[in-house]
C-alpha cells in the first residue's frame, strides 16, 4: 500500500488526478491511526471477547440483528427492498452495525468525510482497488448477503437520496471481525492542522452536510456547523492574516 501526505485540496486533487484513473473507490476517516477497515457489526467484537464471548457469539447476533430489523422495519419504509442485500444497505443506511463498509466512487465525498470531524489525530483517505469484484444484479436476488463467501462490493438498486448524492457504495466482508488489507492500494494522510482549510475549501466547491445528506438533517447539520461549531477555527486563521485556503485545485 503506497501513503501519500497532503496539505492542502489542490495537493490532494493532484494526487487522485495523477494516480488513479476512473473506478477505484475512496473511504475518508477521521482518525489515520486508531480506525480500521472494518465492518461496524465486526467493530463490537472487543467488548464479545470482554464479556466472556465468541466471535461466533458476535455472527450470531449478527443474524438475529438482521432478522429483527427485516420484520418489523416494514411498517416505517414506503417502498420495500427487493433483496435481502437492499435489506442490509437500508439497515446499515439506518445505523444497524451490519459487515457492509461504506465506500464512494467520489475522492472529494470521501476527503469531507475525513477532514470534517475535530480530532487530535490525522485523518487519511483509503483508496480501494478498482479491480475488486462487484455482486451481479442477479447474485443480489438470489444470495443471503451473511452467507456471501468472498469480499464483494455492493451497489444497491434500492438507492436512497444520501447513497445517490455521496456517490456511495458498499463493500461486504465474508468476516467482518476482519479488516481489509491487500485490495487498500493507497492512503493519504491529511495532517491534523490543514483538515480545517482542507473542509473549508470543499464547503466552497458545494462538497458539505447541506450537498451530501440531502434533506433536513443534513441542512441543519451543515448550518450548525458553519454557524457555531467552525467560528474557533474561522477565527484563528482571521486573526493571523490567512485564507483559510484549499481552493487551490488547478
Amino acid at each position: 500500500m503506497k501513503e501519500w501526505i497532503v496539505l492542502s485540496l489542490g495537493e490532494y486533487m493532484n494526487c487522485i488526478q495523477s494516480n488513479f484513473a476512473y473506478g477505484y473507490l475512496y473511504r475518508g476517516v477521521p482518525d489515520a491511526i486508531n480506525h480500521h477497515l472494518i465492518p461496524g457489526v465486526g467493530r463490537h467484537l472487543a467488548n464479545f471477547v470482554r464479556s466472556g464471548k465468541t466471535k461466533q457469539d458476535l455472527l450470531f447476533e449478527e443474524k438475529s440483528a438482521f432478522s429483527i430489523f427485516y420484520k418489523e422495519a416494514r411498517a416505517s419504509i414506503s417502498s420495500e427492498p427487493g433483496s435481502y442485500w437492499e435489506w442490509l444497505a437500508l439497515a446499515q443506511h439506518h445505523g444497524l452495525p451490519t459487515r457492509l463498509l461504506d465506500w464512494s466512487y467520489s475522492a472529494a465525498a470521501a476527503l469531507f468525510f475525513a477532514v470534517e470531524s475535530d480530532g487530535q489525530n490525522d485523518a487519511a483517505v483509503y483508496v480501494l482497488d478498482r479491480s475488486i469484484k462487484f455482486l451481479s444484479v442477479n447474485q443480489a436476488k438470489s444470495t443471503d448477503p451473511l452467507s456471501w463467501g468472498e469480499l464483494v462490493a455492493y451497489h444497491p438498486r434500492h438507492v436512497t437520496l444520501r447513497i445517490s448524492a455521496q456517490n456511495g457504495l458498499f463493500t461486504c466482508h465474508p468476516d467482518p471481525t476482519v479488516p481489509i488489507d491487500k485490495e487498500v492500494v493507497a492512503k493519504i494522510l491529511i495532517p491534523r492542522k490543514f483538515c480545517f482549510s482542507v473542509f473549508h475549501g470543499l464547503n466552497i466547491m458545494g462538497i458539505n452536510r447541506k450537498t451530501l445528506f440531502p434533506d433536513v438533517d443534513g441542512l441543519a447539520a451543515w448550518i450548525k456547523k458553519m454557524k457555531y461549531e467552525s467560528v474557533k477555527e474561522y477565527a484563528s486563521v482571521e486573526s493571523q492574516g490567512q485564507s483559510p485556503g484549499g481552493c487551490d485545485v488547478g
